[in-house]
């Protein structure tokens, strides 16, 4: 059963440390949130490590825990894809990428902690990379989180909220999707340049 899903050390390993961290943040570390949280005005204020350190803390273990499930999805759709240095680039720049466009273009959105934005991007980079290697499902994962995060900015009830405690800045998921396009055009564009120069 194992042989379907990505089993190699370098498909899960950067996966597996972010989770830890999440798990050991969650467990142990919870009451340091509000150091690391982003927050709008200490950013303001030259706190710019929340704009990485926000996306391993969480509201609560519902939080925590839908973001460890989501992770553990893209790995199981996408992780053939995944090699540890480049994962561990990939999710940190969409956790600042997205970060920072929330508060450069988002001022509504006062704090936010959670790793679902870079989450959008490494699943925008895994469908990207499906299109690369012509799988139609590429395009279709591509469409899906279009349409996901247009309902996410027009509906009405919000049950994730009341789930989490917290209201879910939406804003951040469409930058991390972004954030997650520009990497993968960027990552396999080199990889094409360096082919073609062998």
């Amino acid at each position: 059963m194992l042989t379907f899903f990505p089993t190699h050390y370098k498909h899960w390993l950067t996966i597996l440390i972010v989770a830890f961290i999440s798990t050991l943040n969650q467990w142990l570390f919870a009451d340091y949130v509000g150091n690391v949280e982003f927050v709008h005005a200490a950013v303001n204020n030259g706190e710019v490590w929340r704009l990485i350190t926000h996306a391993l803390w969480h509201t609560n273990l519902y939080h925590w825990g839908l973001n460890i499930t989501g992770l553990a999805l893209l790995w199981a759709l996408h992780g053939e894809h995944y090699s540890p240095l480049n994962t561990f680039i990939l999710l940190s720049w969409c956790a600042v990428f997205s970060s920072a466009a929330v508060w450069l273009f988002a001022p509504h959105i006062d704090y936010y902690v959670g790793l679902s934005a870079a989450l959008h991007g490494l699943f925008c980079y895994g469908a990207v990379a499906d299109i690369r290697q012509k799988r139609y499902s590429g395009g279709l994962l591509i469409l899906g989180i279009m349409v996901k995060l247009y309902f996410e900015q027009h509906q009405i009830n919000d049950n994730t909220a009341s789930l989490i405690e917290a209201n879910v800045a939406y804003d951040a998921h469409i930058f991390g999707a972004v954030a997650g396009i520009i990497y993968a055009i960027v990552y396999f564009g080199q990889q094409g340049l360096k082919k073609k120069n062998q």
